[in-house]
């Protein structure tokens, strides 16, 4: 690890480049996916998969308000308008999503649910794709 960051630093391209290319066929063969696309922080990850699933103007995404503004701000750069859902209420410790308000939420505009994880806790994923089925 020490090597490839020296590498990197001393090449300094941070940005595509060869070293890049390598670290993304890695990922992609570490987690069996066809390809990785290495990006510069979380929310242009959240924008490009937001884009990959055609979400845009006119479009609706429900996600939570409890979260850094990357949440919304990578739905509103797509052109699509952040729909925020009440927390769980039973739950008062991690501050989640609660499904129920997603399901009350969800409108014909809906696109998506940008459930987002706090504290190392993940939402119930399970359950709010049987809400919103």
């Amino acid at each position: 690890l020490d090597a490839a960051m020296g590498r990197v630093l001393d090449g300094a391209q941070f940005i595509l480049g060869e070293e890049v290319a390598l670290l993304e066929r890695e990922l992609a063969a570490f987690v069996r996916a066809p390809h990785c696309v290495a990006v510069a922080n979380g929310t242009d990850a959240l924008e490009l998969a937001l884009e990959a699933l055609g979400v845009g103007a006119g479009d609706e995404v429900i996600t939570t308000p409890f979260s850094w503004i990357s949440s919304a701000e990578a739905i509103a750069r797509v052109g699509a308008t952040p729909v925020f859902v009440d927390l769980d209420p039973r739950d008062d410790e991690f501050f989640l999503l609660d499904v129920r308000a997603v399901q009350r939420a969800f409108s014909p505009r809906t696109r998506a649910v940008l459930a987002v994880s706090l504290f190392g806790r993940m939402p119930d994923l399970a359950a709010l794709q049987r809400a919103i089925e």
